[in-house]
């Protein structure tokens, strides 16, 4: 059985970025109801860092999810909507790894395409036994890898 989690220093890092984010935010709010300084310039980035704040926010909640891989199945556990997915490799309409080069290193992005219209995102950078998971649809789903 093969267990990918979201990786604990991206969470991490999302995390503390919210927090200064969101901390900034206040900030800005409180500075501009108490203070006339700077009124148009507070005016503009207070509603700004929020717009930043909740997109990096809906993005870490989406990306929170464990897949299990075994027994010619995936199960895709989602923490934050307590949902899960029981997906038959059969049930499985195509798959596909991107990769790009980096400066530090490969970026590589698995894209499980399943159901009508419905994705499941998986990289390396943000998802443990990644290698392991690839591996295995490579060995499972050979027919359903999109070139």
């Amino acid at each position: 059985m093969i267990i990918s989690k979201p990786r604990y220093n991206t969470v991490f890092a999302l995390s503390i970025f919210l927090v200064l984010i969101f901390g900034s935010f206040f900030l800005l709010l409180d500075s501009l109801l108490t203070s006339e300084s700077f009124f148009i310039l507070k005016l503009v980035l207070t509603p700004i860092v929020l717009v930043i704040g909740l997109l990096v926010l809906g993005k870490l909640l989406s990306a929170i999810k464990i897949v299990k891989a075994g027994n010619n199945r995936l199960n895709i556990f989602f923490p934050i909507s307590r949902s899960r997915i029981d997906l038959p490799l059969e049930a499985i309409r195509g798959w596909r790894e991107d990769v790009v080069k980096t400066k530090q290193g490969e970026f590589k992005e698995t894209k499980i395409l399943y159901g009508k219209k419905k994705v499941i995102k998986l990289s390396n950078k943000e998802n443990t036994e990644y290698d392991r998971l690839v591996k295995y649809l490579n060995q499972k789903a050979r027919k359903q890898k999109a070139g």
